[in-house]
């Protein structure tokens, strides 16, 4: 498919799943929902990310269905899941047991204009060959004494990819958003749901694994490409700090001889 041919198909999908932001002062705005905080609605617009004050915002309308009027903004809003970590203190509480392959090099980025993610925001796994994305989950905030974690259904992922020394993963986003704010969250299963694990020595920080960035495309859409360096086998969860979307994986031991 041609670059032409991926660009138009895009913008049909993106038409036809519009969203309708409708402000009090009776303005219909047709984007995208992004995300919201306790100060302001984030939409994306003609592949523009736009900042909304909730005061200023009456309902959102997803496709044919709507969102009820939102509430006001809470006095203090909850806390945020830490950001990136120190790489010394990122590392899972244990330590891999099984031998991971060396020497072979991580896929490249996929080439503009080929296999490119259809969808924005969501996180890809990239083999070298084919974009798979990632399993979509929304993570509900728990709290267990002094401590809080985010809790997602079912001890593991169906997207399953293979321990290797690298994994690559694919990121659209729109110019104005930090791919930074994609945290990768190791996960622990719990009475068979998985959970966000607490950081050794950090109260109320949540561990997290190190993930190198690359810009690999220039546009009104960014595409990045997120490594991940020796990954243990468990579940995993890419996360946005600006909302409680979860894209999981899990990672399961090599077959023999790879």
């Amino acid at each position: 498919m041609t670059t032409r041919a991926s660009v138009l198909l895009f913008c049909l999908a993106l038409t036809v799943q519009a969203d309708t932001l409708i402000l009090k002062d009776g303005t219909h705005v047709t984007g995208r929902w992004w995300s919201i905080d306790a100060s302001h609605v984030h939409f994306l617009v003609d592949n523009q990310l736009q900042h909304y004050p909730r005061p200023a915002v009456s309902a959102v309308t997803f496709g044919d269905a709507t969102l009820p009027p939102l509430s006001p903004a809470p006095s203090t809003p909850p806390p945020a899941i830490s950001a990136q970590p120190p790489a010394s203190a990122a590392q899972p509480a244990r330590a891999p047991t099984l031998t991971r392959p060396s020497g072979s090099a991580p896929p490249s980025a996929p080439p503009r204009g080929l296999s490119q993610p259809e969808e924005i925001g969501m996180v890809y796994s990239w083999n070298g060959k084919v974009l798979t994305p990632l399993e979509r989950n929304q993570a509900v905030a728990h709290e267990s004494g002094s401590k809080q974690y985010w809790e997602m259904p079912a001890p593991q992922s169906r997207v399953r990819l293979s321990e290797a020394s690298s994994l690559v993963f694919i990121l659209r986003l729109p110019i104005g958003v930090d791919p930074a704010s994609y945290s990768l969250f190791p996960l622990a299963t719990v009475n068979g749901r998985r959970r966000t694990r607490s950081q050794t020595g950090r109260r109320g920080g949540l561990m997290t694994w190190p993930v190198d960035i690359e810009k690999n495309d220039e546009s009104s859409l960014i595409t990045y490409a997120l490594t991940v360096r020796d990954l243990p086998t468990g579940e995993y969860s890419f996360s946005p700090s600006s909302s409680n979307d979860g894209y999981c994986f899990g990672v399961d031991p090599s077959a023999p001889g790879q």
